[in-house]
């Protein structure tokens, strides 16, 4: 089933408003960006479709962008936790888009998270975290921490080869999920494998669980 295109629009175009955007955009979907500066307004133009130097504290003028018709927004608007607050009450305002908002802290994170916004993130806090779970543990490809700090690892066949995955239980034994196999030799990946794939020596799986549980494999 192909993917739903969305309609989003971001407010704020510094480094990761703008990185989202031009991500979604390469993503095939509909992004509308805003922000009060008119070099980043400029520069954003040769990456979006629609740019506009817009005052997103202004309600009427949200409206008059449509915002309210829109699948997402996304408020990236800096350090001015006041002026986050306020661009985040005028899009709950219009009873449409959900939201996620950029925080500056956690301070600024708590308060967004009462005001029942969607996602609430603060960028370099997530990346603090993720940097330090990769430190210990190279082999992580992604942490997320809204499903209890789940990691997904690619680990590498030793031990294991010549068993399939119905012999090893692997979520059984250690609560972890084989996501994928991509067989010694090959590019691609075989997903969500057959519990009677064979293993063998240098085959790389992707298996997702808690980072402690991970922790146990001897592949």
């Amino acid at each position: 089933m192909p993917e739903k295109k969305l309609e989003i629009g971001i407010i704020g175009l510094g480094k990761f408003g703008m990185r989202i955007a031009t991500t979604l955009a390469s993503l095939g979907h509909t992004v509308l960006g805003i922000d009060m500066s008119d070099t980043r307004v400029q520069i954003a133009e040769e990456s979006l479709d629609t740019v506009y130097k817009a005052d997103a504290t202004n309600l009427n003028v949200l409206r008059s962008l449509h915002m309210q018709e829109l699948d997402w927004v996304v408020i990236s608007v800096g350090q001015s936790v006041e002026q986050s607050l306020i661009i985040t009450l005028n899009v709950q305002e219009l009873h449409g888009p959900k939201i996620w908002v950029k925080a500056s802290n956690e301070e600024h994170r708590k308060i967004l998270l009462r005001l029942k916004v969607d996602r609430a993130i603060v960028p370099e806090m997530e990346a603090a975290v993720m940097a330090a779970h990769q430190l210990v543990n190279p082999d992580m490809l992604d942490l997320i921490p809204k499903y209890g700090g789940i990691a997904i690892q690619e680990l590498h066949v030793e031990e294991w080869d010549e068993k399939t995955l119905v012999e090893l239980n692997i979520m059984q034994n250690f609560g972890v999920m084989v996501m994928g196999i991509r067989p010694a030799g090959e590019r691609s990946f075989i997903f969500v494998p057959s519990a009677r794939t064979v293993l063998h020596k240098g085959d790389a799986l992707v298996v997702a669980g808690r980072p402690d549980s991970m922790r146990e494999l001897k592949p």
